[in-house]
């Protein structure tokens, strides 16, 4: 095994191997979103995990998809639910009926094996607000309200070309929040955040989504036809719960291209054994993985 140093003080004893599978590097969206964010931190991670606490944000997030997926299983029984939405009413308040309470979301939970606190007015709140963003969406599709799938789970091999490496046997994974029917009879990506929305979040969430464009793109046709989604992907969009924002809108070519290219980086990150860290500091002020990190040794030294 041989140890790089490199200018940055960065040095990794990671020596790629094929695995039974004929897999050498698995990609994740957040994998490959840490190109956008600091690959030494994944990196970090990736080699020095550590026990974590409970994450407010991310309990609340979880709460949420769990509610929202026992929503659209109790309003998918409802006899009368499609002639509402036909009629054009205001649905708002009939749609939040089904809010699961909290028994319901504590036993779901422990049906997982999961037990933490539940943080009551934080899920109600994003649960209140995508109700009401339920409602301007089913609007907008009377006749196919409900999503075509939720929570999609995909996996799939390829063969990716890397400057100076060849072809790499590549394994992209993947969940998709939701499959809605998109205007035209395609298919519209849509991913849920219980977080704030800022205007500089638009790039790399239109890149989140063209990766997942992506998986179902090159997944098996077989699969995505069991599951109602063999239809071309035309748009994608997105709803921050809390800054009661969401939109959607077509395909960008332009995101689908940033997002290869991110992805073809960081696998020549893997390859050639390099994971620099960020040159921004404020993302450092933000990393408790700092103590590890070489840029901040460097730092430390000098």
């Amino acid at each position: 095994m041989t140890v790089k140093i490199y200018d940055d003080g960065s040095s990794y004893a990671w020596t790629p191997e094929m695995g039974e599978d004929g897999i050498i590097i698995r990609i994740s969206k957040s994998t490959a979103g840490s190109i956008g964010w600091c690959v030494q931190q994944m990196w970090l991670e990736q080699n020095y995990p550590r026990p974590q606490g409970l994450v407010k944000h991310l309990v609340v997030g979880d709460d949420v998809h769990n509610g929202l997926d026992l929503f659209y299983q109790a309003i998918e029984g409802s006899g009368a639910f499609s002639k509402m939405v036909k009629s054009g009413v205001d649905m708002t308040s009939y749609l939040k009926k089904y809010i699961p309470d909290e028994k319901t979301i504590i036993a779901n939970r422990r049906a997982e094996n999961k037990d933490f606190p539940f943080y009551h007015d934080d899920y109600y709140y994003n649960m209140n607000w995508l109700m009401e963003f339920e409602n301007a969406r089913m609007s907008l599709n009377s006749d196919n309200p409900l999503p075509l799938a939720n929570e999609v789970r995909l996996e799939v091999k390829i063969n990716v070309d890397i400057e100076g490496h060849g072809t790499i046997p590549v394994q992209f994974v993947g969940i998709i929040d939701r499959v809605f029917e998109a205007p035209g009879g395609g298919m519209m990506l849509f991913e849920l955040k219980t977080g704030k929305w800022k205007a500089n979040k638009a790039a790399d969430m239109r890149k989140e989504m063209a990766y997942y464009k992506f998986l179902i793109d090159n997944a098996d046709p077989e699969y995505l036809k069991e599951r109602g989604i063999n239809r071309p992907v035309t748009h994608w969009g997105w709803r921050f719960s809390a800054a009661d924002f969401w939109m959607s809108e077509k395909v960008k070519t332009v995101s689908e291209r940033a997002m290869m290219k991110r992805v073809k980086d960081l696998i020549k990150m893997y390859l050639d054994n390099h994971f620099p860290p960020t040159k921004d500091d404020f993302k450092c002020s933000y990393c408790d993985l700092i103590e590890l990190c070489p840029k901040y040794a460097i730092q430390v030294s000098e």
